[in-house]
């Protein structure tokens, strides 16, 4: 029988009842997920079992275990229960707690940042972000989705992309606002979707819609790739830390950053005449003023 999705199981509980029926890799995966509570929901099992130098048939076989039908469904309920359980005050209490408990708050947010950013250095698919960068060279109009954290890189993007010739339409609105600039989408252009930690209706609606309209598409994100499947064309992963309050922007930043300077070397011609064009355009302005 089946595992049913419920946002209050007891993890706890339910490992508890199966510590027989184990195997000694089980209950190393057991472990990892008692001790990474706030990251092992958001994980796929390839991560899993890399890091615990086990096979992926292994953490399938652990999910079966607990009576699901397929790891994704066990993901699936741990993050349901993660959510159920961390509110915004808790996630701004846990964040503020871990970096005091570190000492000074700024010396360890600033060492935090480097962390993550060291660890994107090592682990950041190249192949990904060369294919981004080639259905960035192959499309003039970028539309750019991003809610809440999202939009101050939304917003990086549309001057940044927009300085280098490219035409953007931004979809930075929930609701009804969203639909129309979205329904421009068709098969020559091209969307960057950015989201983390969670799946939004709006966002599963804008992927599903560009997938409608043959619009390739990027998707920017710490957690989100392997639950959109085939939804986007390439996935440049994101890593932000543990889930929580004020959570760090910096790679995701710093990933765009570079995705765009590599834009502008590999089209430095025309990039280069399209910002002479504009120094003109802006000296004329003043000159007018």
């Amino acid at each position: 029988m089946s595992v049913q999705i419920n946002p209050k199981t007891d993890f706890d509980k339910l490992f508890a009842d199966h510590d027989s029926d184990f195997t000694k890799s089980e209950l190393r995966i057991v472990d990892f997920i008692r001790r990474n509570m706030d990251e092992a929901p958001f994980l796929a099992a390839a991560e899993i079992a890399q890091r615990l130098d086990i096979s992926e048939a292994t953490m399938v076989r652990f999910a079966r275990t607990l009576g699901f039908d397929s790891y994704p469904a066990l993901r699936e309920a741990l993050q349901e229960n993660f959510r159920s359980r961390m509110t915004h005050s808790a996630r701004l209490r846990g964040r503020l707690n871990d970096l005091r408990e570190a000492g000074d708050i700024f010396e360890r947010l600033i060492a935090s940042e480097i962390d993550y950013l060291t660890e994107s250095l090592q682990t950041l698919d190249r192949d990904a972000l060369n294919a981004a960068l080639d259905l960035l060279k192959q499309h003039k109009r970028v539309f750019v989705f991003g809610l809440g954290p999202s939009i101050s890189l939304v917003d990086m993007l549309n001057i940044r992309l927009t300085r280098v010739g490219k035409q953007v339409v931004t979809l930075d609105t929930s609701g009804q606002e969203i639909l129309e600039p979205m329904m421009l989408m068709g098969r020559e252009d091209l969307l960057i979707a950015i989201g983390f930690f969670h799946l939004t209706p709006t966002m599963q609606m804008v992927l599903d819609f560009a997938n409608q309209r043959a619009t390739p598409v990027i998707l920017v994100t710490d957690t989100l790739g392997p639950l959109v499947g085939e939804s986007a064309d390439v996935v440049l992963a994101a890593r932000r830390g543990p889930v929580s309050a004020f959570h760090s922007l910096t790679v995701p930043m710093t990933i765009l950053n570079a995705l765009l300077l590599a834009l502008s070397s590999a089209d430095q011609e025309n990039v280069m005449a399209h910002l002479d064009q504009l120094d003109q355009m802006r000296a004329k302005l003043r000159g007018a003023s």
